[in-house]
Formats: structure tokens, C-alpha cells, sequence
């Protein structure tokens, strides 16, 4: 699983965002904000109403995501709104002003027409390269992002159960691929074995602990 952002990426592509002073620029923070902290498949975050997203932010502290906006249309699920998470649904909401109609999408584009999953491909790579990212990003990276967050953060003694349930997969084995070897670790076990041919060939030995003795016994010797 190679196709999410490392946290320093993930930085690096908000703040892009973030630290341009537009509608359109502050719209993109925080929806791409929003994508990683609730782990939603952009069609899934598309289809929400400004109802929906004041039901959430205003009742029990659960985004609610109907069966009939979810791939496969198999089951209803309940998302944690966490205080960050919160937060960005609130500005999302500021974005419309005072005149949003209840049934009107939380996400808009021009004109307060609906944003086209089209549209926010475009503006993730926009993003990406503008943050100097040199990597094929597309939306559904935040859902693989949000999972590979969990992954590493998580103290649970079974994390894919943790991000099965954040996901909404229905079964384990579909959050199996969050187990596999992340690009860090392959990163760090290359620079290693890298290293350690580098000695090779450089014709460093390995230093034992019997060598190790022996050169401060002689050292003791000298100075006695």
C-alpha cells in the first residue's frame, strides 16, 4: 500500500492550501482536512448536506452516512467526529454564510453547484504540486492516508479492527492491506542494507566484542 501520504506530505499539501488567502484555496484545506480525519471515499463526503452536517455537528457528535451514498450501498454508518474533524465541518459550513439552504451540498463550486469528484481530482493535484509533492495524488490517497494515521498511531491491541470500523468495511481482510510493509519501513530497511554494503565494500569489518576487550586491556596496559 503505497498510494497515501507520509505525515510531513500530508503537512506540506494542507498548508499549501491553507496558507493561501482565497475562498477556493480555504475550501480545499478544509475539505482535504476533513477526507484524511473522517477516512469518507470522496463520493461519500460529496453527497452530504448542509442538514446533515448541522445534525452532526449540533446532536450527538456522529457524522451520519446513509447506505444509499456508500459504494455497494450495503450498510449505513456513523462517523466520530473528533474536535479537528469538527472544526472543519464548521468552516465548511461558514463557507456558505447565512443564506444555505438545509438540503444545499456542504462542499460547493461555482455558482453553489455541487463539486464534481472531476473537480476535486483537479484540485489535489493542483495542491500536490504546488507543495512540491512529486506523487500521482487523487482524493481516495485521504482514505488511505486516514487508515495508514490509525496504523501508526494507534495503541489498540488489534489496529485493523480500529480501522475496519473507521472505514466502514464490512469485513477484516478488506483493512488487511494497512499490514503490509509501509513505504517508511521499506525506506529505512533500504538506507540500512544500503549502509551495510557500503561498509562492505569500503572494507569495514565488524567490530566483536572480543576486539573490543582486547583493545581495552591494551589500553589498560599502556597507561599503567
Amino acid at each position: 500500500m503505497d498510494r497515501y501520504l507520509l505525515p510531513t506530505e500530508q503537512t506540506a499539501l494542507l498548508n499549501a492550501a491553507r496558507l493561501t488567502n482565497t475562498p477556493t484555496a480555504q475550501r480545499d484545506y478544509h475539505l482535504f482536512s476533513a477526507l484524511i480525519l473522517s477516512g469518507c471515499r470522496i463520493t461519500e463526503f460529496l453527497s452530504i448536506t448542509v442538514a446533515q452536517t448541522i445534525a452532526a455537528v449540533m446532536g450527538k457528535g456522529y457524522l451520519f452516512i446513509p447506505r444509499e451514498h456508500r459504494k455497494g450501498q450495503y450498510t449505513d454508518i456513523k462517523i466520530y467526529l473528533t474536535a479537528p474533524l469538527r472544526a472543519h465541518l464548521i468552516a465548511l459550513l461558514d463557507l456558505h454564510g447565512e443564506t444555505a439552504e438545509a438540503y444545499a451540498p456542504l462542499v460547493f463550486g461555482r455558482g453553489g453547484q455541487p463539486l464534481t469528484v472531476r473537480a476535486v481530482q483537479k484540485r489535489v493535484k493542483h495542491w500536490a504540486q504546488q507543495a512540491g509533492i512529486d506523487l500521482d495524488v487523487s482524493p481516495h490517497w485521504f482514505r488511505h492516508t486516514h487508515a495508514m494515521n490509525l496504523m501508526r498511531t494507534s495503541t489498540a491491541k488489534n489496529p485493523l479492527q480500529v480501522v475496519q470500523r473507521s472505514l466502514g468495511q464490512l469485513s477484516i481482510s478488506s483493512a488487511s492491506i494497512y499490514a503490509h510493509a509501509t513505504r517508511e519501513e521499506v525506506q529505512s530497511d533500504l538506507e540500512r542494507a544500503a549502509q551495510a554494503m557500503s561498509e562492505s565494500v569500503s572494507g569495514k569489518k565488524r567490530v566483536t566484542l572480543a576486539q573490543l576487550r582486547r583493545a581495552y586491556v591494551n589500553q589498560m596496559e599502556a597507561v599503567a
